[in-house]
């Protein structure tokens, strides 16, 4: 329990898009994580229309997902996402695969399908042409302080 009286909760958080990228995370949280690789089935990552970042959405049959599990996130920076997802993402309870091994994990959905596209989000092009143009753009307007 904390000083308060209120329970501190911790979760673990699935990232699959710009939060996998230490520059966003860092950004955006307070506290530094333990962290691994995950997989997670049954999602795709689609690009958001004249977005830099991505959006997760339930798909039957859709490829394994790698993104990035960060372990015992606490309240206060659960809070801290939540306001940089911005009401265009719901936080849900999802299963990730880490070394072979089912786990329970939160990850953030698209409710935006309006904005979405039916093209998968490139890792790679995110990391070479859109994450400098990200940090300046929505990080700047999205992040806490």
């Amino acid at each position: 329990m904390a000083k308060s009286g209120r329970k501190v909760t911790m979760a673990n958080l699935f990232t699959y898009g710009s939060l996998m990228f230490p520059a966003v995370w860092e950004r955006v949280v307070q506290t530094d994580y333990r962290h691994t690789l995950g997989t997670i089935h049954g999602f795709r990552r689609l690009a958001v229309r004249d977005k830099e970042h991505p959006a997760l959405v339930i798909a039957k049959g859709g490829a394994p997902i790698e993104g990035r599990v960060y372990f015992d996130v606490s309240d206060t920076d659960i809070a801290r996402l939540d306001r940089f997802e911005t009401h265009r993402y719901a936080r849900v309870s999802i299963a990730v695969t880490i070394n072979g091994e089912a786990q329970v994990a939160d990850a953030y959905l698209a409710l935006n399908h309006n904005d979405l596209t039916d093209i998968d989000w490139d890792v790679d092009r995110f990391a070479r042409e859109g994450l400098a143009r990200f940090m300046e753009s929505y990080v700047a307007r999205h992040a806490p302080e």
